[in-house]
């Protein structure tokens, strides 16, 4: 892995042989695999790797068979099966995944590993990453957030994952990569955390209630609103707007929900949104609208066009060109 000048870790690697593929899998990952049972000593390993701002992405080819066992996972890696088969075992039973399948690894068992010739996509993040997105959404949820090895829990959401495995993948693959932008690097872990909670099964899906944060007057709601007013151009998080308003996260958006009728985060693409729409207007010739959307956050210009259009009535393009 090196650090390439837009500040994302890339790393390109190959092994033949199952003892190289081996050695080549324990320096790429922290859990150490370990051969049991069958194996078939031919084939190659083809791996691909990203991480920047607590996300990481991986493409693997492999082209042979063979069982080993795995450490427990130190963060949360989930999968999506491109092609092939593999096989996956852990406390709960045996997990046979075929192309189009998604699956999130245990955190706290030994995983039993049996692949065939397959290409997959792996996502990483951090567990207290993902448990921080899960506290300011749901409260105080339980120390045990992810209980076992899971599929998503709809085929919808597993659709979802596919989706989000190949954009982020493709995001941090790309050299120069727009993750290196402050405001995109934070979304882009958010979306990821958030992502994951929703599709695979954890703790937080047992909620039946949450109970009111508590009353957040509308003073305390101004300092918020006045924070991401004076700092909507910085890498600012909901932990960061509600510290500053004096309240806790999830007492924030609660007052956000009540009183503007969107979430604290639905603000702040607002007023970037409307800083975009300012600078457009005052753009010089040389300006393009990617840039200027990329400034502020979106990296995504077709829901830049949309919401652009929904909210002023034209596309960036013609503001651009008035």
């Amino acid at each position: 892995m090196t650090v390439a000048p837009d500040g994302v870790r890339r790393g390109s690697v190959r092994s033949t042989g199952l003892e190289a593929t081996v050695q080549l899998l324990n320096q790429v990952y922290p859990n150490r695999v370990r051969l049991v049972g069958r194996t078939r000593d031919n084939g190659s390993l083809a791996l691909s790797t990203a991480d920047h701002a607590g996300v990481g992405a991986d493409r693997c080819r492999m082209e042979m068979r063979f069982d080993a066992l795995t450490d427990p996972w130190q963060d949360l890696n989930a999968i999506w099966l491109v092609k092939g088969r593999l096989g996956l075992g852990d406390r709960t039973g045996e997990h046979t995944l075929t192309a189009g399948d998604s699956f999130l690894y245990s955190v706290k068992d030994v995983m039993r590993f049996h692949p065939q010739p397959l290409e997959v996509v792996v996502v990483r993040v951090g567990q207290a990453d993902v448990a921080r997105v899960a506290s300011r959404h749901f409260g105080a949820v339980p120390a045990d957030l992810w209980p076992a090895a899971g599929r998503p829990v709809s085929r919808a959401m597993n659709t979802h994952w596919q989706v989000l495995s190949g954009y982020v993948r493709k995001t941090l693959a790309a050299a120069p990569s727009v993750a290196e932008h402050p405001l995109i690097a934070g979304q882009l872990l958010e979306y990821v955390a958030s992502s994951m909670l929703a599709v695979f099964p954890n703790a937080t899906m047992q909620l039946s209630h949450v109970p009111s944060p508590g009353t957040v007057g509308t003073a305390t709601l101004r300092r918020a609103v006045a924070y991401v007013d004076a700092n909507a151009e910085q890498p600012i998080t909901v932990e960061d707007i509600a510290t500053t308003a004096g309240t806790s996260a999830r007492a924030l958006q609660y007052a956000f929900r009540r009183y503007l009728d969107c979430t604290p985060r639905e603000y702040l693409r607002r007023v970037r949104l409307e800083r975009a729409h300012r600078d457009l207007q005052d753009a010089g010739p040389d300006a393009t609208v990617a840039a200027i959307a990329l400034r502020w956050g979106f990296t995504s210009t077709g829901w830049f066009n949309q919401h652009y259009r929904a909210t002023y009535g034209c596309s960036p393009g013609e503001t651009l060109r008035g």
